[in-house]
């Protein structure tokens, strides 16, 4: 790799991606609280680490050098000044009840080891942790039903949300939740401050300290000149016009813009379509069906204009990325009791490997055979676990490096 982040397509091989191992954090998920986690179901947890050391094991078998967040945060803090000052960081954007409370949570994580502080930041802080340090703490004492004074971070094994390498720059996630905005604080320190991301400096298009939401999940790379980005529940059109600034100056030349409708069904526009082959994509039945409004964003930074299209988005595809067709695999054969069911477990959130070499979950049984029937390649992911937390093979991936197709 002669660069490190190059990424320019959702095809092409796969050469380095980031992942993270699903860790404690998930044994504090309890189902009164699914809705502040942001997670549907409890995971156990044994199951879930060896079905993702699966998923690893199959990129690295297709060629891929997989680098876990946690190893690569936990390089970079190894350095005591970094250490400290991540800790503030993290304590600035936390919620913390009280300047008191802040002291404690403060002398609690300053003597931990690197990999000690990544796992209690993840796992979220309980009063109890804090009960050995000395101190008055008013808000601590006061009957509260939620067990935590930090929430856990049970989604953090969705890299793709918090960050996305675009062409040969980075966007560090701006999250739409605020029980998930500590979460982008790991991938901010790898870029700023890891050797694989300094050595040649890696060009942030857009940052976690925006105030205009967009995430990782929303952006599709359909080529070297063509993004598609969902703007809904959680990516802003004011976050597009933003990033549309920066990636057009670097070759980009538009950006397809889908009017998701604001809910959790469509979250992200990657839980809808995902790209698997230079002319193949899987669709939920409502990008076949166009059932909201698509608009083309061009022109050159600081001279944008948009406007909505009226064609189907098959043949949108096909004009913008010069072909004559493109193949629609849809999720569910267009079923709508098969449809709606491997939409819930991820069937079309695949992630690409090589052109028409995939990774998918090995439960959508009727989607993945209308992909073999297509002539695509799959990679089986266990999902009896990793499904729970509602995200694919593509929402746990965060690709780093792709050859040129």
């Amino acid at each position: 790799m002669d660069r490190f982040v190059n990424q320019f397509s959702e095809i092409g091989k796969l050469n380095a991606v980031m992942l993270h191992r699903p860790g404690d954090e998930l044994n504090q998920v309890t189902p009164d609280f699914f809705d502040d986690m942001l997670i549907d179901d409890t995971l156990y947890l044994p199951a879930a680490q060896r079905d993702h050391d699966r998923f690893a094991e199959i990129l690295r078998e297709n060629g891929a050098a997989v680098y876990y967040l946690k190893d690569l945060f936990c390089e970079v803090i190894a350095n005591d000044k970094l250490r400290l000052q991540y800790i503030e960081d993290f304590l600035t954007q936390s919620p913390i009840p009280g300047d008191a409370v802040r002291d404690a949570i403060r002398a609690y994580l300053l003597p931990k080891s690197p990999s000690d502080l990544f796992d209690a930041v993840a796992r979220g802080i309980r009063p109890r942790d804090l009960a050995a340090i000395p101190g008055n703490r008013i808000a601590l004492d006061v009957t509260n039903v939620y067990p935590f004074i930090l929430d856990p971070m049970p989604n953090i094994y969705f890299t793709r949300d918090t960050s996305m390498c675009i062409g040969g720059g980075m966007v560090i996630s701006s999250m739409s939740m605020p029980s998930r905005s500590r979460e982008t604080l790991f991938t901010r320190y790898i870029h700023d401050y890891h050797p694989l991301f300094t050595a040649s400096p890696v060009p942030l298009w857009y940052d976690n300290e925006q105030r205009y939401n967009m995430e990782g999940g929303d952006v599709l790379i359909l080529s070297d000149k063509l993004l598609a980005i969902g703007c809904g529940e959680r990516t802003n059109i004011a976050a597009v016009e933003m990033l549309a600034n920066r990636v057009f100056a670097e070759g980009f030349e538009r950006i397809l813009v889908f009017n998701n409708p604001r809910s959790r069904k469509f979250m992200h526009l990657d839980v809808l379509c995902t790209m698997v082959d230079y002319d193949k994509f899987i669709t939920h039945p409502c990008i076949y069906e166009k059932q909201f409004d698509v608009y083309e964003l061009t022109g050159k930074p600081g001279k944008l204009s948009i406007s909505c299209t009226t064609d189907p988005v098959n043949k949108i595809f096909a004009r913008c990325l010069g072909l004559s067709a493109v193949k629609f695999i849809e999720m569910g054969g267009g079923d709508p009791i098969i449809a709606a069911r491997e939409h819930w477990n991820m069937g079309s959130n695949s992630l690409t490997l090589s052109p028409g070499n995939i990774a998918v979950y090995d439960r959508n049984e009727v989607t993945n055979e209308l992909l073999i029937k297509a002539g695509i390649k799959l990679n089986l992911v266990p999902a009896g676990e990793l499904v729970r937390g509602r995200g694919g093979p593509r929402c746990m991936s965060m690709p780093i490096n792709r050859s040129a197709i």
